[in-house]
């Protein structure tokens, strides 16, 4: 300890290193121990950017590259229009549930057009008027 004193002297003398002051140390009077105070460093250029990436697949095997998207917490955009109602059901009930298990949401933004989000990613922006009225389309009638 008094070697780690005479080098920063030493530093401090020959002008490679400043002298800090002794951080204040104040006493608690109930005798609970303090943590030092630390800031939260971030490097901005590590932040991931987010991205919505759109599918329109044409058969239930494309549903595995989709999930994989939400997998990774990528929201997506998914276009059933022009597939039959059995494979659309499919690929709904299958994404639904990678989905449920990533503690997601779905969300109906047109004519079988949907947004699926990982809980990472919020939707807003919907009317909230028609969806509690129930005026809201079904998916799939059966």
């Amino acid at each position: 300890m008094a070697g780690n004193k005479l080098w920063s002297k030493i530093l401090y003398f020959l002008g490679i290193e400043d002298e800090e002051p002794p951080a204040p140390q104040y006493e608690d009077p109930l005798g609970i121990p303090t943590r030092p105070e630390r800031g939260r460093i971030i490097n901005i250029h590590q932040i991931p950017k987010n991205r919505v990436t759109v599918f329109k697949p044409t058969c239930f095997d494309e549903v595995r590259e989709i999930s994989e998207e939400l997998k990774n917490r990528r929201a997506v955009i998914v276009n059933l229009e022009g597939l039959d109602k059995e494979t659309g059901r499919r690929i709904l009930d299958f994404l639904s549930g990678s989905v449920f298990v990533l503690d997601g949401t779905v969300k109906k933004v047109g004519s079988g057009t949907f947004v699926f989000a990982p809980n990472n990613v919020d939707i807003t922006g919907f009317n909230i008027d028609e969806i509690e009225s129930g005026k809201e389309k079904p998916v799939y009638k059966v």
